[in-house]
């Protein structure tokens, strides 16, 4: 009976700690949580209501994506942003995901399940977009986008690469924030969305490198004066 009591806690501190890695995790991306702001494990574990150890967990995870960094006796801090970690990040999903998206392209067979249950997955995920852009909720069409580009990665089987760009992506992630509040270009990345889709299932790689290239890159002219607009941001 010890034991049952012990496996249940532990599953359900696995589960806080899953709660609250998101939850945070939002509130960095959204710059609730300005680089370079503290924030405690105490302050958190008394707003939850819940010990320590599923925050500190929670902490690790943000750490171990370069989200915060913690400071021993302190607490954590927002990490600022890094203008060539974006840049390097930017440059090595690049090269991952047109090289998965390139494998999902050539492999698609839309006769088979796993295939189908993608096609349904991304054309819910295309009109959930739709939805948000409408009401200008960034932070939920950052998600939705995530999701986007997840479901093909996984479709390529690779999960070790799937993992990296993950990584870089909680990077770029707060960089896209800021660039979705400035330029509003959610219209026209689902417009991408839309095109690289259906060049997947045709088939057709080229088209899908070209599309997601063009995707993947469509505000970099925009980013340098990003840059500069919020110096406080970034190091």
């Amino acid at each position: 009976m010890l034991d049952q009591k012990r496996r249940r806690l532990q599953v359900e501190t696995k589960r806080l700690d899953g709660v609250i890695y998101d939850d945070l995790r939002v509130r960095i991306v959204s710059l609730h949580y300005r680089p370079g702001e503290m924030i405690s494990e105490n302050e958190i574990s008394s707003e939850y209501g819940v010990s320590r150890t599923p925050v500190s967990r929670a902490f690790v995870r943000l750490a171990h994506e370069g989200l915060i960094d913690i400071q021993p006796q302190r607490g954590a801090q927002v990490s600022f942003l890094s203008k060539q970690n974006v840049y390097e990040a930017q440059n090595v999903r690049e090269c991952l995901e047109i090289s998965a998206f390139s494998e999902v392209a050539a492999n698609w067979n839309s006769d088979d399940g796993r295939y189908k249950d993608a096609d349904k997955k991304i054309k819910k995920l295309i009109e959930a977009q739709k939805k948000v852009i409408e009401l200008n909720d960034y932070i939920s069409f950052t998600k939705l986008d995530e999701d986007y580009h997840s479901t093909i990665l996984q479709l390529a089987g690779n999960m070790t690469l799937f993992r990296v760009v993950e990584e870089m992506r909680a990077t770029l992630n707060r960089v896209r924030y800021i660039e979705l509040q400035e330029a509003h270009h959610g219209p026209p990345a689902i417009v991408h969305h839309e095109e690289i889709w259906d060049a997947i299932c045709q088939n057709n790689v080229a088209h899908t490198q070209e599309k997601l290239r063009l995707h993947l890159r469509m505000l970099e002219p925009l980013r340098e004066t990003l840059f500069e607009k919020h110096r406080d941001l970034f190091v």
